[in-house]
């Protein structure tokens, strides 16, 4: 037997296969490997095959142009990225290497490796992004590289392009009763079978524990969901949605920071009144240990904890999504740990904002008591004709002197930052807290879904007898920021509608609820697909009967059902297949059964010239059918004249021999 060589064909589906593949990942890598990705497919589509043969005969060595060719590729992608290891390195040395192996291609050892290259690379594409949309692309590029396949090994060319796409994706369709099984029965553990590397979660956008000008406005301008939640009850007032994130004690005077860590403190004393709220958060990888819980949390969770100034952490970063029960309550007394904490709600940064402390110093000599000073502060602020704004001034000098006193527009962290150090400097321990406020309604899943572009930050103000109580004085400034959300503040930051529909109202309702069907189908696959962890998976269990199992009893019941659907494949399988897979000899056996039902059946020595002699003899009213079926069998399956194959199975299906009796 000839060696298996690859014809132009072949090539064109290992190359598509190839390409749609580490398509996804283009946009992510220097331009630079794309495009040799897609010159070394072409040119391996469109160099001649004997080629290297040629090359060779002239005394030119392919190989050490090649080895050339990828040891440039590998130095370049190390320049470009400073290493050779991690997520992203490894993604961008995979869709090069795949593309030299293609083009180096020769044999039927050859093609399956970069088959098998290619299903690799469909897998690396959920590295990046684990949505219902690459999922569909993924299994669409599975079915592409498996009709290649099928290509591959149809060497007589007896399936046409529809009929290779059909088994294809048959193939698929048979899959996904055991992928189901695997998916709901194969023991969930706490945390993934292996770690991903560092850069693994670089592209994670949120809320960090620092806070500068322009941080929390960047954040704006995203639409990426942070978390979503739902309630047990009623979803509360948009006012009164307060998520609170990492609280931030320390400032330069333009720079905040949670300062020196007191995070193995026991939490503050808290006192909690009224009725408690319950919910579910499910939260966004963001690749940091804190989670955002409606002030106030009253009990953390299961492997978090709420460290003195309440900020509610995870023992891990999150590097995936994860789902949390969350109880507030939204009336309560927070105390202070020490006198100490007091005293770091006081510092302020040395001979910085004079004129924010000449007028902290009026307002503490007209009205003494806190409390007096404070409500003064925002009777000022409120009457001072402020202005909330995504594009404030430049400010250079001294930001809180700047924004308080000239300028007079910024956004919530200037807000925050500038009333903060305004209450420090008048004697009033203050602390920035950021998280989130408010979020959207999803009325087609009811619940509410907290974007980006919610971020916001507000002061906490430490009064005695109240404790730390939360001040917002983005709301005296923008009222509308916090009863009714950004978006009706600043529209223009946020994109709703396509673009030429903003007018038209019947437009912005299809447009509205085709998005909320869209993020209610997305909740629900994060929820119990992307989201099926342990928790979720003995929940699921439950509620077939499995009150209490452990990772034993799956592992069984799991083989229980592996076996099971197996066992059913193959039995309808063996059902349908028929004795011989040869066309002809199938539709031959078809034709002896027919014979035998009359009484002359065949015998297992006899050929099919015997056969119809012998036949022929005592039922000469079916002669000339007998004869006509016989030759066309031989023509068929000894002298490979496939195309009267079809003659021969309108042959086979019109003979209906009549019974003989005899009396």
């Amino acid at each position: 037997m000839t060696k298996r060589e690859l014809n132009i064909n072949d090539v064109l589906w290992l190359a598509i296969g190839v390409a749609s593949a580490s398509f996804p990942h283009w946009q992510r890598l220097p331009i630079w490997i794309p495009i040799l990705h897609i010159g070394l497919l072409l040119a391996r589509i469109y160099i001649p095959l004997r080629l290297p043969l040629f090359w060779k005969n002239k005394k030119t060595n392919i190989n050490i142009v090649r080895l050339v060719l990828m040891l440039g590729g590998v130095f370049s992608i190390y320049g470009n990225y400073g290493t050779l290891a991690g997520r992203d390195v490894g993604v961008a040395l995979l869709v090069m290497l795949a593309a030299f192996k293609v083009f180096e291609s020769k044999s039927k050892r050859d093609y399956y490796i970069c088959t098998y290259l290619g299903y690799f690379l469909i897998i690396t594409n959920f590295f990046y992004s684990q949505t219902i949309p690459t999922a569909v692309y993924m299994m669409v590029v599975i079915i592409v590289m498996t009709a290649g396949l099928i290509n591959f090994n149809d060497t007589e060319e007896k399936l046409t392009l529809l009929q290779r796409f059909k088994l294809s994706s048959t193939l698929l369709i048979q899959s996904i009763p055991i992928l189901l099984v695997l998916f709901i029965l194969f023991p969930r553990i706490n945390g993934p079978l292996w770690g991903l590397p560092k850069d693994a979660h670089t592209g994670t956008t949120g809320i960090d524990d620092q806070m500068s000008p322009g941080s929390i406005s960047k954040l704006v301008q995203s639409r990426e969901v942070a978390f979503r939640v739902t309630f047990e009850n009623e979803i509360p007032e948009q006012s009164s949605l307060y998520w609170r994130g990492p609280v931030l004690w320390q400032t330069d005077g333009r720079k905040w920071i949670t300062g020196k860590s007191a995070s193995g403190r026991e939490p503050a004393p808290i006192e909690f009144a009224g009725e408690a709220l319950r919910y579910d958060v499910t939260i966004e990888p963001t690749n940091k240990r804190w989670l955002f819980g409606l002030e106030m949390v009253s009990t953390p969770p299961e492997n978090t904890y709420l460290t003195h100034d309440y900020q509610l952490k995870t023992r891990k970063p999150l590097q995936a999504r994860k789902a949390f029960t969350l109880t507030s309550y939204s009336t309560y007394t927070l105390g202070s740990k020490s006198d100490s904490e007091l005293g770091r709600g006081l510092r302020l940064p040395e001979l910085n904002h004079p004129k924010t402390r000449e007028f902290a110093s009026k307002l503490r000599d007209e009205f003494k008591e806190p409390a007096l000073i404070l409500d003064a502060a925002l009777d000022w602020l409120k009457q001072g004709d402020f202005i909330y704004t995504l594009q404030p001034p430049l400010m250079i000098e001294d930001m809180v002197d700047e924004f308080l006193f000239d300028k007079r527009q910024g956004f919530c962290e200037h807000f925050a930052s500038a009333f903060t150090i305004l209450m420090r400097a008048a004697g009033i321990p203050a602390r920035v807290v950021t998280g989130y406020q408010g979020g959207e309604i999803n009325p087609v899943g009811n619940y509410l879904i907290v974007r980006q572009y919610d971020a916001h930050a507000w002061t906490e103000v430490w009064l005695e007898n109240k404790g730390w109580i939360r001040v917002d004085p983005t709301a005296i400034a923008s009222p509308t920021r916090i009863n009714e959300g950004i978006e009706n503040v600043i529209p223009e930051a946020i994109i709703n509608m396509p673009l030429g529909l903003e007018n038209n109202e019947t437009a912005m309702r299809l447009w509205q609820r085709l998005r909320n069907t869209v993020d209610m189908v997305n909740y629900q696959w994060a929820q119990w697909v992307l989201g099926y962890g342990p928790d979720r998976q003995k929940l699921f269990m439950k509620k077939f009967g499995f009150s209490s199992i452990d990772w034993k009893q799956l592992t069984f019941t799991l083989f229980i059902f592996l076996g099971t659907i197996i066992a059913v494949i193959a039995a309808y399988v063996f059902n349908k297949t028929p004795k011989s897979t040869e066309p002809a000899k199938m539709y031959y056996d078809i034709f002896c059964k027919k014979l035998a039902k009359t009484g002359t059946p065949r015998k297992a020595y006899e050929g099919p010239i015997d056969f119809a002699k012998r036949v022929s003899k005592s039922r000469q009213d079916i002669e000339s059918e007998i004869k006509k079926i016989t030759d066309l069998y031989i023509s068929i399956r000894y002298y490979s004249n496939n195309k009267n194959l079809l003659q021969f199975k309108a042959a086979i299906k019109s003979f209906s021999p009549k019974k003989i009796t005899t009396s």
